[in-house]
């Protein structure tokens, strides 16, 4: 184990890390912390360091890739379908309702809103649809699609020009360096044209609210989108927890007012997980926020629409044809196998999973890392019985493993990995018209092939970027 005396980049190294591999992760801190690739720091509040990285982009097939990229707007268009079928919805969620307790006070939030008829006329989507390269098929499968609180816009724009970056620095005098394989990523100038364009859509009306976590560890990639906005729109946004809009924040004829400013758009990069509501305040301030006529990114709605339950419905035979039928064959090229674990379907889907726990992954109704169930711990909330309908079951998908390069808080190590790729979506509709839905740039997470989840803020992964082959 070596260690470096050069203060805030790399600090420790494995001793199978050379000393050119050791200066490219140099350079790769220096970069990432220059460009405000950074997170807060884990251990000292009100400190930073450089976000987990990976020192050169991952191969990835380009077919697999243009395929997710090309389909993702399909999904944005598919989910916010969805979420304005109340009855579909409520029969797909009616076995997490009853069973998973943050499932259930969201869809309050969402009736006592007033359902549909309490939505504003329009959606506005930052969304993300992840996918892994399954090597047997060499197909992009889709893990989920994240309708709520998608992540690492900011960050993953910044990873994609730092590996541009180290790709000329690594270049030996006059060599030629082909970029072709390094595509450009715009994820954190479409995250806030599209916000921009939700609070036009809106009326146009004093400021943006970002609903943030205390002690968030990821403002950079948050404040980044803030400034992307205020630079070129000049809309100034307002941060704030769920606890502090309780306190500070009021309806005043439909308009949600915090600090006495009026909000056009609510933007949520938290709220997606039940430790974000410790108390019935933070409750009552997503009720006050979805009874205003504000825009949501997203919507209570289509926040429940993003539900792994919804994502297994959509799987069924003949239920993604009910709702895109046009699309529907090259959408199920992406479709990991999905089981449902709901009444009758319930004792087939143990039997198949228990017959081979390590090739499935169990799956509650969560977002963020840290939540699914793999192989012994799968096996044992099986053989546990009960009601199991607040999970589906979803094939393991099997990527091929690399050997990557990572630095995290000045740590370099080379390990085998396995990676997820995320293709970022722009949706905006208003009414029923879709004025905007494309694909907003993308994110590679890349992690330890021996850890089973994928989460970066969660500590499990580094940020990444692919190499098209």
């Amino acid at each position: 184990m070596g260690v470096s005396n050069e203060r805030g980049l790399i600090v420790s190294w494995d001793d199978d890390v050379t000393v050119d591999e050791r200066a490219r992760a140099t350079e790769a801190v220096a970069h990432a912390v220059a460009h405000g690739c950074v997170i807060g720091d884990r251990e000292n509040v009100g400190g930073y360091a450089h976000a987990p990285v990976s020192c050169a982009p991952t191969v990835f097939p380009r077919r697999a890739y243009e395929l997710a990229r090309a389909v993702s707007p399909r999904f944005a268009e598919l989910y916010d379908a969805v979420s304005r079928d109340d009855a579909f919805m409520r029969n797909a969620l009616k076995g997490a309702i009853k069973n998973d307790a943050f499932t259930a006070a969201l869809w309050r939030v969402y009736e006592e809103s007033g359902g549909q008829a309490g939505r504003p006329r329009a959606e506005v989507g930052v969304l993300r649809s992840d996918y892994m390269l399954d090597a047997p098929s060499g197909l992009p499968l889709q893990v989920e699609v994240n309708t709520v609180s998608t992540s690492f816009m900011a960050l993953a724009t910044k990873v994609s020009a730092m590996h541009r970056h180290l790709a000329r620095w690594s270049a030996k005098g006059g060599e030629a360096v082909d970029l072709s394989g390094v595509p450009e990523n715009e994820a954190l100038q479409c995250a806030g044209d599209i916000l921009a364009a939700g609070w036009k859509a809106g009326g146009s009306k004093g400021k943006i609210m970002m609903v943030v976590q205390p002690h968030e560890r990821n403002m950079f990639d948050q404040r980044h989108i803030s400034q992307y906005i205020f630079e070129k729109y000049g809309v100034h946004t307002v941060r704030a927890t769920l606890a502090e809009i309780n306190a500070e924040g009021e309806l005043r004829d439909e308009t949600l007012t915090f600090q006495g400013d009026d909000i056009g758009l609510v933007y949520f990069r938290a709220g997606y997980t039940p430790t974000d509501y410790p108390t019935d305040g933070e409750w009552a301030a997503r009720l006050m926020i979805e009874k205003s006529n504000a825009l949501k990114s997203p919507s209570a709605a289509m926040h429940l629409a993003g539900s792994k339950k919804i994502q297994q419905k959509l799987a069924e035979p003949g239920v993604l044809e009910t709702f895109m039928p046009e699309h529907a064959e090259e959408m199920r090229r992406v479709f990991a196998g999905l089981y449902s674990l709901d009444g009758e379907d319930a004792i087939k889907t143990v039997e198949l999973a228990l017959s081979n726990p390590a090739g499935f992954v169990l799956k509650p109704q969560r977002e963020g890392g840290g939540n699914n169930l793999y192989s012994d711990e799968l096996r044992a909330r099986l053989e546990q019985g009960g009601d199991l309908s607040e999970y589906i079951l979803m094939q393991r998908i099997l990527p091929p493993a690399h050997q990557t390069l990572t630095v995290r808080e000045g740590d370099v190590k080379k390990i085998e990995t396995l990676s997820e790729l995320g293709i970022y979506g722009s949706y905006l509709r208003v009414g029923d018209e879709v004025v905007i839905n494309k694909h907003g740039g993308h994110l590679l997470r890349t992690k330890a092939a021996s850890s089973d989840e994928g989460g970066v803020a969660a500590g499990y992964a580094v940020l990444d970027s692919p190499l098209l082959v």
